[in-house]
C-alpha cells in the first residue's frame, strides 16, 4: 500500500515537472501586450503573449545605441526582426542559448520576437549608449512595471 502511494506521488510529480519545463510561459507582470506610443520614454519594452516573447527598443528624438544580451538555459527559437533598419543586428550564439542585439534607434521602435524551448530562466542585460540602462527605462508587460535590477532574471 505504501509502495503504491509513493509510486503515485512520484508519477504525479514527474508529470507536473515535465509539463512545467515544456510550457515555459511567462507569468505575472510580463504577460500581455503593451502600447508603445510615439512619445513613450526611451527604453526597452519586454512582454510575452500567445505569440511568444517580444523585445522592443524605443527612442524618441536623438539616436540611441541599444545593446542587449539575453541568455537562457533553454533554446531560442523562431527569432524574427521587427522594424529593423540597416546596421541593426541580432544573432543567436552559444548553441542557441544566447541572443545578442545591437540596434540604433531614434524616432521609432525596433525589436525582435522569439520563443524559448525548455529551460528554467531567461536573463537580460540591457545597455543604452554603452552603459547599463536604468531600471526606470525597462518596461515589462502591459503595465510597464520595472525590474528591481539590471541585469535581471525571469524564472519560468
Amino acid at each position: 500500500m505504501i509502495t503504491r502511494s509513493i509510486f503515485a506521488v512520484l508519477a504525479a510529480l514527474s508529470l507536473l515537472f515535465g509539463l512545467s519545463l515544456s510550457a515555459f510561459a511567462a507569468t505575472g507582470p510580463l504577460e500581455g501586450t503593451p502600447t508603445i506610443a510615439d512619445n513613450a520614454p526611451t527604453g526597452y519594452y519586454i512582454w510575452h503573449n500567445d505569440d511568444g516573447y517580444h523585445l522592443r527598443t524605443h527612442g524618441p528624438g536623438a539616436e540611441h545605441d541599444f545593446t542587449a544580451r539575453v541568455h537562457t538555459n533553454g533554446i531560442f527559437e523562431d527569432v524574427s526582426p521587427f522594424r529593423l533598419e540597416s546596421g541593426d543586428t541580432f544573432d543567436v550564439v552559444d548553441g542557441g542559448h544566447t541572443l545578442l542585439l545591437h540596434f540604433h534607434t531614434y524616432d521609432g521602435t525596433d525589436g525582435v520576437n522569439f520563443r524559448i524551448r525548455g529551460g528554467e530562466y531567461v536573463r537580460f542585460r540591457l545597455d543604452l549608449d554603452g552603459q547599463l540602462i536604468s531600471t526606470n527605462n525597462i518596461f515589462l508587460g502591459p503595465t510597464g512595471s520595472h525590474p528591481a535590477t539590471n541585469p535581471f532574471q525571469l524564472d519560468r
